[in-house]
């Protein structure tokens, strides 16, 4: 036991920051964690707890009540699941700690088990706030004893464990089975597409379940021929046990759940322990081989302006290399299947006919929101693929290259900032002009909306790149850790959506409690975008560039 933990925590701390990158950032930190948790974690938390709570108070009057929140918890587990296989490919075959621990003493199980942990601990924090506040919901609505939250905390620490171990004996299968998937280059690939179709799957599932008429997915919910909580109980069995346990306080059924949890590790440690030494024999980091002479290389060679080299050198990182490309190119393009949840979804109740037909009737609510939800949608998308917030970290043990070119750090700041915004804006440019045709706005509305687009892109952008020269995190042992263990990610995407919800949220109080008309609070708008703009423009300018020159390599 005491030799699993230490192997815990030291795979923990390969994914946090040195002490070399935290050694003067320790208030920055403090200050980052703290605007995330009240700005991204509590509101979701909220969120979550308010949607379990509505669902099972029309559930309680239909004796359904542990439907809605067994039916959440599914779904958190798929989620697990799907974004899961990744993580668990790469911390048990394409970490850089395999070449050390493999010629030590080690048993393949406590090789395993170690890393299961760490990525289960590592992983899941977010979905522990989720499961919590889904619970807390759910207790609250249904009047549960104070003692069920003891079950409620057990529960949000384990229900995790089981959709990891599905994705670790799969992952294992894959490497055993198939000779061809030896490098994570393949792994990214398939893992990135498996995930797209299951999204897809869902949405189109979720889309065509009737809509967002409340009454409706109760009845749905607590129908008798619900074959989805059927299925879903079938793949994880566990959860139904353990919210019997919590709505009738049946220690056999939390024992059941106990005894579920512990066989199916116990299996998979035998597995692990069987399989695990020859499924990692013969592993590369990547596929990325170029087998041209040297020759051909210096005759293929052509002389550019340093901007177009640099630039191109940016897109070929983040086009050519799966991680990059799965996690901050396609997520650009994903934004569709929310939007088809949203037509789908308003069933009966058909609120985007009145929104739309508001629109184009010029009313002047309806045009600030679209307005508003224009500028909100740009900067979370540009948050959230974190082209610009990785921009440093991706150098990683090359970031040499950016200190000792013969290119000003602000130049090529610009150009990190301009890739961000050109993949960005291209993402929501098609969006407006999708909207724009099948909602009728007229060009001149559709090119007001680019512009509120490309001012929100933009200062995400360069903010973005402020916020990771602070602190970037430059030892990774692959692409995929360099974003997942970079929390200047998070902290960015917190801070623009904090920013964000102020701008908007002011914007429609104005028109609102004020007389002042929607074209003239667009126009505030757009000036404050552009002051915005020039703040992040200085803060890089001024404080990036020093921040690049102060950093060791």
């Amino acid at each position: 036991m005491k030799l699993y933990l230490k192997l815990v925590s030291a795979l923990l701390k390969t994914v946090e920051p040195s002490s070399d990158e935290k050694k003067y950032k320790k208030v920055f930190y403090n200050i980052m964690s703290f605007i995330a948790v009240f700005g991204i974690m509590i509101p979701m938390a909220f969120l979550v707890g308010v949607i379990v709570y509505a669902i099972t108070s029309l559930l309680i009057p239909m004796d359904s009540m542990q439907n809605g929140i067994e039916l959440f918890i599914h779904l958190v587990s798929v989620f697990s699941f799907v974004f899961g296989l990744n993580v668990i490919f790469s911390v048990f075959y394409f970490s850089g700690d395999i070449e050390n621990l493999l010629p030590l003493p080690l048993k393949p199980y406590q090789i395993i088990g170690s890393k299961f942990t760490a990525a289960l601990i590592g992983e899941s924090v977010m979905e522990f706030i989720i499961i919590i506040a889904a619970f807390a919901g759910y207790i609250i609505s249904a009047g549960l004893p104070f003692y069920t939250w003891l079950i409620a905390v057990f529960g949000m620490f384990t229900l995790p464990v089981i959709p990891l171990v599905y994705c670790s004996v799969i992952c294992m299968l894959i490497m055993l089975l198939t000779k061809a998937i030896k490098n994570k280059d393949t792994v990214n690939k398939l893992t990135g597409v498996l995930t797209i179709l299951i999204i897809t799957g869902l949405a189109v599932m979720v889309g065509n379940s009737g809509g967002f008429d409340t009454e409706h997915i109760a009845q749905s919910i607590a129908s008798p021929s619900n074959h989805l909580l059927t299925v879903m109980n079938c793949i994880f069995p566990h959860i139904q046990f353990l919210v019997y346990a919590m709505s009738e306080n049946s220690i056999i059924n939390l024992l059941i759940y106990i005894a579920i949890n512990v066989v199916c590790v116990f299996l998979f440690m035998l597995f692990a322990q069987a399989v695990y030494f020859r499924t990692v024999s013969g592993i590369n980091q990547s596929s990325a081989t170029n087998h041209r002479s040297f020759s051909l290389v210096i005759s293929s060679l052509k002389e550019h302006s340093a901007s177009l080299s640099y630039f191109k050198k940016e897109i070929k990182l983040l086009f050519r290399t799966p991680a990059y490309f799965m996690n901050c190119i396609i997520i650009n393009f994903l934004w569709p299947i929310l939007l088809y949840l949203v037509v789908m979804l308003q069933g009966q109740t058909n609120f985007l006919d009145n929104f739309i037909y508001g629109i184009q009737s010029g009313d002047e609510l309806s045009v600030l929101i679209f307005i508003i939800a224009v500028s909100a949608l740009s900067v979370l998308i540009t948050a959230a693929n974190s082209i610009a917030s990785s921009a440093l970290t991706r150098e990683g043990k090359h970031f040499a290259f950016v200190k000792y070119i013969p290119f000003s750090y602000m130049a090529q700041i610009n150009i990190k900032a301009l890739v961000s915004i050109i993949i960005s804006g291209c993402g929501m440019l098609i969006y407006i002009i999708a909207a724009g045709i099948f909602l009728n706005l007229g060009i001149k509305f559709i090119i007001f909306c680019c512009i509120v687009s490309f001012l929100s892109v933009s200062f995400v952008s360069y903010f973005g790149i402020f916020m990771d020269s602070m602190n970037p995190k430059l030892i990774w042992d692959d692409e995929l850790n360099a974003l997942r263990g970079n929390y200047n990610i998070f902290f960015n995407m917190a801070l623009a959506i904090l920013l964000e919800g102020i701008l908007c949220t002011g914007a429609y109080l104005l028109f609102k409690f004020t007389g002042v008309g929607a074209l003239m609070i667009i126009l505030i708008m757009l000036v404050v975008l552009m002051v915005l703009n020039a703040v992040c423009y200085l803060l890089c300018y001024k404080t990036a560039t020093k921040n690049i020159d102060k950093l060791s390599i």
